[in-house]
Order: C-alpha cells, then structure tokens, then sequence
C-alpha cells in the first residue's frame, strides 16, 4: 500500500485554527502530516463541533459534524500514537470533562452512556484499536457494531443487560479517536465495509514519516506553541457557547457540495459497471456527508462569529475541507484495497442474522431512513434476497416503507424503523407489504 501525500496549502485569508495545530504538532512530532491534519479537525469536532448544528430539509434536528477518526501505520514507526496524544492533550486542556475511559465491552458502554444527559459530549480515544475490531465477531460482543452506528448518529437505545434496563439518550454527542496497526486485513472484515460502520471513520494510513527528528530533540517554542494553540481554542470555544448560533451555507459553498455529490455519483457508477463487488464505492456513498461535516469544522476553525450567531459557511471553506477529504479517502482507499485482496474467512450469514443486520442499518438511519437502492449497495445482499428481509421486517412491524418523490428523479422506496412512523408518513405514500410486493415484482 501507498501513503497519500498530502498537499498543504493556506487560505489566502491567514491561518485557521487546524493550520495552527498542524504547524505546532509538526514542529514537536515527526508523524506523517496527514495524521496531525485528522487530528485538527478531530480537536475542533469535539469542541467546537458540539455547539452547532446544520439544519437541513433532510436532518430537522440538524447535522453533527461530530468525527470519528482513526489512523492505521505501521507499529512504532509513524508515530500514530504521539499524534494521537498531542491532539488528546489539547482537548484535555480545555475540556477534560469531555474525555471517557476507553471501555470497549456492550455491558461497560451502556452502563457509561446510561449516566449521561441529552446533549452531552463524549470523547472516546483509544490506543491500537484493531484488537478491539477483532473482537466484533465474537458472540459477546454482539450488537455492539451497532450501537456504535446509533451513538454516532446520536440516536437513543434502550437495552436489557443481567436484568437491568439502561437506556441511552437521544442527541449525543460522540467524537472518537484510535490507532490501529498494519495490515489493516488482521483485523477490518469486508463486512464492517458492507455494515456502514467503517464507512463512518475518517481513515487516515501512512506507512513512512516523510522525515525523522532527533529522538530526544527539544523545540524551544514547543511549550510556547501548545499554550498559543490552547488559548485559540478556549476563544473560540467561549465566542460560540456565549451565544445561540445559527449555521448557513452560501448559495456558492452549497453549489459546491453539491457538485461534489454529483462527482461521487458518477464515480460510483464508473465502479458499479467495471468492479460491482468493490467496497469502495459503500466508503465513497458516505463522502458527501463527511465532506458537509469537514466544512463545517473548517469554517468553525476561522473564528470570528459575528455577534448576531449567524456563522456562514463560504465557498472557500468546502473547497478548503474537499482538498483535505480527498487526501483521507485515498488514504482510505489504501484500506478498503488491503481488506478486499486479503480477506479473514467471513462468518457463514445466517437468514435470521441478515435480517437483524437489515434492520440495525435502517434503524440506524432514524428519521431520515434508507432508501432500497442504498441499502443494495450498503448491505451487499442480493436483491432477492434483500425483497424478502424486508417483506419479513414489514409483517413483524418492524420497519414501514414510504414512497417519497425528492425534487430530483424518481420516487424513492425508503425504510424506516417504526420508531419513526409519525416523523416517516408525511414524508410520502405509505407502502403496505401486498402494496410492496406488487411493485417490486
């Protein structure tokens, strides 16, 4: 596998907050710069993600820009966990109330998450992950890939655990963090691709610093720079939680997205015609959305928020967080490559097994739901198979289907968990499972 390199370029209009950091991580650790860059903006995410939300037509209690990030290089030679420490420390310096002890058991995560509020921030970190992702196959771990996808979106769950009820609240508010070493294939199955969940991170691979400082070389303004970092923080931070803040994309950074999504559009059909299998095209499906979230944290990083709590998204700021996105997706690229060429024999896929895993990715969905054609390419079932889980998750009342007309295109079959029926039916048509079975005949 080949690092990505990674081209920096500033702002005409000066420094920003991940700048400043990436400079300060650089001067004191010799870790691939990639790596510090996915720290920035994990630093911002988890403190000064957590005081805004976009609202959007499709997200009515608005979009997180919350990240999960994880770095994957070679063991004790790109210096991933120094970078991961110097951005951890940052955070500690100014909100460690934040930080949560790296528990990774269901029975541990959900007693942790039962003690929280609605709203709270959760920064999770954790040191060589790949153990940790090993360990999903195993039956104790059941559900737990799951209930990472829940708490990422920020949806609730109630579980019962040694006859105790522990819920977890609505709208958390969860940054994570790790490390995990190479190959990325010991320990990532095609599977957790094909899930959604990976899908999720912001992978980051090295597999060489790009130079070598002295082991023990001290930098004379490496104190001087982490206060300078620390105090741009803390402003930041006080300038956005003193006031009620209102997240607006111009029309020129919307244009921008959105030709971004056409891109992705036209790349996925490039590799559904010449490699159909490939578990790229699931990673590349969730880019757009991480591309919403990266230029959020991008203009966050500028500061200057105005006294009204207007806090407008340029143009510059999505082009600025797509030049970063698309060194991370290469890099991730790398991954995803690594996983498919060397693949762990696959657990057998019981009938009763996809069913669950069906409905675990539409109920991860919330309100917004899941449309057929995504869960073709998400799930990677066949598609007869796919019609009947679903016919079966409509009997049991589990999940309901909605005929919705979007401004572009055809009407969209979508999915959602019952949970959502009130939020989902005025959306479109409500499908019954006779009205289903005859229209995908």
């Amino acid at each position: 596998m080949a690092s990505a390199l990674l081209p920096f370029k500033r702002s005409e209009a000066g420094s920003d907050f991940i700048d400043d950091y990436v400079e300060y991580a650089t001067e004191v650790c010799d870790a691939p710069k990639i790596y510090h860059l996915a720290m920035g903006y994990f630093v911002v995410s988890s403190i000064l993600g957590r005081a805004v939300r976009l609202v959007t037509p499709f997200a009515r209690k608005g979009i997180a820009p919350n990240l999960w990030v994880l770095l994957i290089g070679p063991s004790r030679i790109v210096r991933k966990s120094t970078a991961m420490r110097l951005g951890v420390e940052i955070i500690e310096a100014v909100a460690p109330q934040i930080l949560i002890p790296a528990s990774f058991t269901p029975e541990a995560l959900y007693e942790m998450f039962n003690q929280l509020n609605p709203g709270d921030t959760v920064v999770w970190v954790k040191d060589e992950l790949g153990g940790f992702f090993k360990s999903l196959e195993k039956r104790y771990m059941a559900g737990l890939r799951e209930l990472l996808s829940s708490l990422y979106m920020g949806f609730g769950e109630v579980r019962k655990l040694r006859n105790v009820t522990l819920k977890i609240p609505e709208g958390l508010y969860v940054t994570a963090v790790g490390t995990a070493p190479t190959p990325p294939s010991e320990y990532l199955h095609e599977e957790d691709f094909q899930s959604g969940f990976m899908n999720r991170w912001i992978i980051v691979y090295a597999e060489r610093r790009e130079r070598r400082l002295p082991l023990l070389r001290q930098s004379p303004r490496a104190d001087e720079r982490f206060k300078e970092v620390v105090a741009k923080l803390k402003r930041h931070e006080r300038a956005l939680l003193s006031t009620s803040t209102v997240l607006s994309p111009t029309g020129a950074a919307i244009d921008k997205i959105d030709e971004y999504d056409r891109e992705v559009d036209r790349e996925i059909e490039i590799i559904e015609r010449q490699a159909p299998r490939s578990l790229f095209k699931s990673y590349l499906a969730e880019m757009p959305m991480t591309l919403l979230k990266l230029s959020i944290l991008r203009r966050l990083a500028r500061g200057d928020y105005g006294r009204d709590g207007l806090i407008t998204i340029e143009r510059e700021d999505v082009e600025r967080a797509l030049q970063d996105l698309k060194a991370f997706i290469e890099s991730a690229r790398n991954v995803i490559d690594d996983v498919q060429s060397s693949p762990r024999p696959k657990p057998v896929l019981t009938e009763e097994k996809a069913i669950e895993r069906l409905f675990n990715y539409i109920s991860s969905k919330g309100e917004e739901g899941a449309s057929y054609s995504e869960l073709l390419v998400k799930l990677g079932i066949l598609s007869k198979d796919l019609k009947e889980y679903i016919f079966t998750l409509m009997e049991q009342e589990r999940v309901i289907c909605v005929k919705i007309q979007h401004a572009r295109g055809r009407p969209a079959l979508t999915f959602f968990d019952k949970r959502y029926e009130n939020i989902a039916l005025p959306k479109g048509q409500h499908l019954t499972v006779d009205a289903l079975r005859t229209l995908l005949k």
